[in-house]
């Protein structure tokens, strides 16, 4: 019994020592791993702290850009949002050449395209700004791995990240048609006027108020509430700003003028209902001259006490005859989309010059709606409200 027992124990002490390296081995690998997955955790905190930075820097500038219409304040903001930030114990730093101006352009994945901007160019929408940040400029190359870097290979870590903040506005003018055929009714026939004014000879109607639920006018005016509506719901911050056109007019103390700025870009959209009610509380006299009222929303959209550097701009314009007067719209709507401006036109009524309203949107970047009746009206203004912000330049 003895001398089994005595067999036993040699037989223990010899699997303890054939275990001994077999543990030392275990435990380096363990050791090893420890050490791996202690720099990669490092690594990754050092990645989600120059993320976190460089993130903070590029909505922060696009906060001030918005706000202040500045490049130069934006820029400074990007890097004191930057060095607010430590990444392994140390401010980012980030530099003027390591912010990018832009604009983001929406594409078919739903994702955003970033393209550098011409700054100098004031009429450029600016709406995105990128900002780089980039470890390797630090003092040996990057951060420093002070636990075991031998086992990954390097003694430092670096890397360059970026992002890109989009701030999406809109600015908008509605141009509208005011001259004479816009207080007839919706039927293919010119001169005949709803209501009341059915049948009565056109010098009688003329002069009369646009009948305020059957005339051209009102259908126009449920369309831009509409459109209106539509905007007021939707993710976009977007200004609009009214204009109109007829002609040069005058007849005894009737009168009216070629063109007019009805209301500036506003926030306020009740002030556009304000509006569109006061022109419709005299009488629509006067021809069609297009040009002059595309050129008045130009003009809104460019003015230097209004524009935002931020939004993106569109005219919507509408007419629902015939080019009577003035220059050609083709060729301004060309203008404008040099500007950076797109045109949308809507052809509405039987006696809309429907191609002309085209050749118009294709020159201005934009697309013409065909309207021949109240219903695909509002219909074509609540398209236009819902696709403004995906109409941008590609």
């Amino acid at each position: 019994m003895s001398v089994f027992m005595f067999r036993n124990r040699k037989a223990a002490r010899r699997r303890r020592g054939a275990l001994l390296p077999f543990a030392c081995i275990v435990f380096v690998v363990m050791l090893t791993l420890s050490v791996l997955c202690v720099n990669i955790a490092y690594i990754e905190m050092i990645r989600t702290e120059q993320r976190l930075g460089t993130d903070a820097a590029a909505k922060g500038a696009l906060v001030v850009l918005g706000q202040t219409q500045s490049i130069p304040l934006a820029r400074l903001t990007a890097i004191d949002v930057a060095s607010l930030h430590n990444v392994a114990g140390q401010p980012l730093e980030i530099l003027p050449e390591d912010i990018e101006i832009g604009t983001s352009i929406p594409q078919s994945n739903d994702s955003y395209l970033f393209q550098p901007t011409n700054i100098e160019n004031p009429t450029e929408t600016t709406n995105a700004i990128r900002v780089q940040s980039d470890l390797s400029r630090r003092s040996g190359g990057g951060v420093a791995l002070t636990i075991a870097p031998h086992l990954i290979g390097k003694n430092y870590y670096a890397s360059a990240q970026h992002a890109t903040a989009t701030r999406i506005e809109m600015d908008v003018c509605l141009v509208v048609d005011r001259s004479g055929s816009m207080a007839w009714d919706l039927g293919p026939t010119p001169f005949t006027y709803p209501g009341h004014l059915f049948g009565k000879s056109a010098m009688q109607n003329y002069f009369q108020l646009p009948h305020p639920e059957l005339s051209r006018w009102a259908a126009l005016r449920s369309a831009v509430d509409v459109f209106l509506e539509v905007l007021d719901d939707g993710p976009i911050e977007t200004r609009v700003s009214l204009a109109s056109y007829a002609s040069n007019f005058t007849f005894g103390v009737f009168e009216s003028n070629v063109a007019s700025l009805d209301q500036t870009l506003t926030h306020d959209y009740e002030t556009i209902n304000e509006r569109m009610n006061f022109l419709a509380s005299r009488p629509l006299i006067g021809n069609t001259n297009i040009a002059a009222g595309l050129r008045e929303g130009i003009h809104e959209l460019v003015d230097p006490q209004r524009i935002r550097i931020t939004s993106s701009k569109s005219i919507v314009l509408l007419t629902d005859g015939i080019l009577s007067q003035g220059d050609d719209p083709v060729a301004l709507a060309a203008q404008a989309r040099d500007m950076n401006i797109r045109v949308h036109t809507v052809a509405f009524s039987a006696q809309a010059d429907v191609d002309l309203m085209q050749r118009v949107a294709s020159a201005g970047g934009g697309k013409c709606y065909v309207a021949p009746d109240a219903e695909t009206l509002t219909s074509a203004f609540r398209t236009i409200a819902a696709t403004l912000p995906n109409m941008l330049t590609d």
